[in-house]
């Protein structure tokens, strides 16, 4: 395992968290007074997908597995320690 790649991922999926994270918070705003959630609902399901997805290659690059379920494990773990030493260095 590359730190260097480790990072990169963890970068990406930190782009694509606080993009769902907008994306839901706009859409629950918007969809006050409103019957149809509207087209952002399956642009944040999507970029929900793109989450799982980093999240689950971050956790198998790091060693985990999917089927016990450790690569998640694995991920959330490498990310928080990402996510101080952004804010350390930043």
């Amino acid at each position: 395992m590359s730190t260097e790649q480790a990072d990169a991922i963890a970068k990406e999926l930190h782009r694509r968290t606080t993009r769902l994270y907008d994306l839901v918070a706009t859409n629950a705003f918007a969809a006050v007074g409103r019957d149809d959630s509207g087209p952002s609902t399956s642009v944040a399901e999507h970029v929900r997908g793109e989450v799982i997805g980093l999240r689950g290659a971050l956790g198998i690059l790091l060693g985990g597995s999917v089927p016990g379920g450790t690569a998640d494990q694995f991920a959330l773990a490498y990310y928080e320690q990402w996510l101080i030493r952004e804010a350390a260095s930043g």
